[in-house]
């Protein structure tokens, strides 16, 4: 039996197509994410999904920081670690995620949300992902370094500007 990883496949791969390769898993872990809160909300209803899925958000993003960690050999956690850590996270590679390092601060901003254009697409609206995004990305710095703290800027259910579907700042927690 020849497993995927010794077969071959990933080293004949361009680098142009391991990029591609990547943003399709990127898309494919978002929409399995989405029709499985689209089918707690068929089931439960919109404030059970977002409970679930802010739960589950929370718990994976201690397993996505751990090991972004220690591909990128991230030992302090600086904010320049945290920023290149985050443009590793599974939904930055379909996602449109940008970042830029101010005054001590690190702010991320999401341009292509995935899984809110397909549910206003679909006419469904948007959803108030606010507290799965600060459950995600709060718990996902703190893995990095528990100095980190996260504030929402903006998502929504917030008013946000068009082409701009969230924003996230994050600082690290003076010494008391």
């Amino acid at each position: 039996m020849v497993s995927f990883l010794s077969s071959g496949m990933l080293e004949s791969m361009t680098r142009e197509d391991l990029i591609r390769y990547i943003e399709i898993l990127s898309k494919n872990f978002l929409t399995i994410d989405g029709y499985w809160f689209l089918g707690v909300e068929e089931k439960f209803g919109i404030e059970a999904a977002i409970d679930l899925d802010r739960r589950a958000w929370e718990q994976y993003a201690v397993s996505e920081a751990k090991r972004i960690k220690e591909l990128l050999g991230i030992a302090e956690g600086t904010l320049a670690d945290l920023e290149r850590a985050l443009h590793l996270i599974c939904l930055a590679p379909s996602s449109g995620v940008k970042t830029e390092l101010l005054d001590g601060r690190l702010v991320m901003t999401v341009t292509k949300c995935r899984p809110q254009r397909a549910r206003t697409r679909d006419g469904r609206g948007e959803f108030a992902c606010k507290p799965v995004g600060f459950a995600h990305l709060s718990t996902f710095a703190k893995t990095i370094n528990p100095r980190f703290e996260t504030r929402c800027i903006f998502a929504p259910p917030d008013p946000h500007p068009d082409g701009l579907w969230c924003r996230w700042e994050f600082s690290v927690k003076k010494n008391e």
